[in-house]
């Protein structure tokens, strides 16, 4: 069954191209992975192509180039301040044992960075999350629940 974003048609055929960059344990994840990320893909380029980014009819790596710059406009997530770090640290000191099975934990001076990069990359990643939510709601898409599937 294809997938409408819009008015726009993700067919059976583009979703089982992009089956195969998309491993998964069953024939019927893959499908789900493949037609998610062609989905999302759509809203970017459609997305996109609304704010003047990208022309109608642009090719897949003005796409790929307008959909990075696009997130990179829309989504923004503030650095981890000490205080965010230290309470990371703190409920999850467990994690902090050097490998060579020391019972005391590293210190977190020597872990800071590290942690602080952490919460970052995990806030950016909730950022685009909650952005390509934002714009499924906008969007009528029929034949793949978005929402289920992030």
């Amino acid at each position: 069954m294809p997938i409408y974003v819009n008015k726009t048609e993700i067919s059976d055929d583009a979703v089982f191209k992009e089956m195969q960059y998309h491993p998964a344990p069953s024939r019927e994840a893959a499908r789900d992975e493949a037609a998610k990320a062609l989905l999302v893909k759509e809203l970017l380029r459609q997305e996109a192509v609304e704010k003047g980014l990208l022309d109608e009819q642009a090719d897949a790596e003005a796409i790929d180039g307008a959909a990075l710059k696009l997130i990179e406009q829309e989504v923004s997530s503030p650095e981890a301040d000490e205080t965010a770090c230290r309470r990371y640290y703190d409920h999850n000191i467990e994690r902090f044992r050097a490998a060579d099975g020391a019972t005391l934990p590293l210190p977190f001076e020597q872990v800071e960075g590290r942690i602080r990069e952490y919460l970052h990359t995990r806030s950016i990643r909730h950022g685009i999350q909650s952005y390509i939510l934002d714009l499924a709601r906008k969007a009528k898409i029929a034949g793949f629940d978005l929402a289920a599937s992030l």
